[in-house]
């Protein structure tokens, strides 16, 4: 399962679709750094390590922008945190690119694509995206 991030050039406005932000394919733009805001959560991701591996970074990666102390602190229960991602423009088809960062995650039994997308990922995309760059994938 590859996922899309709601990710966007912060230098224009531009309303997203339920797919996504549309984007124009630049080399001078992309790929891009940002940062998304996500919040620690009971029971799987209280600790950096958890978090790190669902979005393939380390914890010192998200310790040092989030004002965490030490890596290995656990977390508290809504705690702020700063996680670093790769963004690029991503052509879907002949006639639409979106802003995506290339995550993979393993759907776990009896879960899809709109729980992956609202609660492992806080809705930081939406499941409609997640279906447009796993055309083929159907969760089971």
């Amino acid at each position: 399962l590859f996922l899309f991030f709601l990710c966007c050039d912060s230098q224009a406005v531009i309303e997203p679709t339920t797919s996504g932000y549309t984007c124009s394919l630049n080399q001078t733009t992309s790929p891009c750094q940002t940062y998304v805001y996500y919040r620690a959560v009971a029971p799987d991701f209280l600790d950096l390590a958890s978090v790190g591996d669902l979005f393939s970074v380390s914890r010192l990666m998200i310790s040092n922008p989030s004002n965490i102390s030490s890596p290995s602190s656990p977390l508290v229960p809504f705690q702020s945190l700063f996680v670093p991602i790769q963004c690029s423009c991503n052509r879907i088809n002949s006639s639409m690119s979106i802003s995506y960062a290339g995550l993979n995650y393993t759907i776990k039994a009896g879960n899809n694509f709109y729980v992956v997308s609202t609660n492992q990922f806080q809705n930081l995309t939406s499941f409609q995206s997640v279906e447009v760059v796993n055309p083929s994938l159907v969760p089971t």
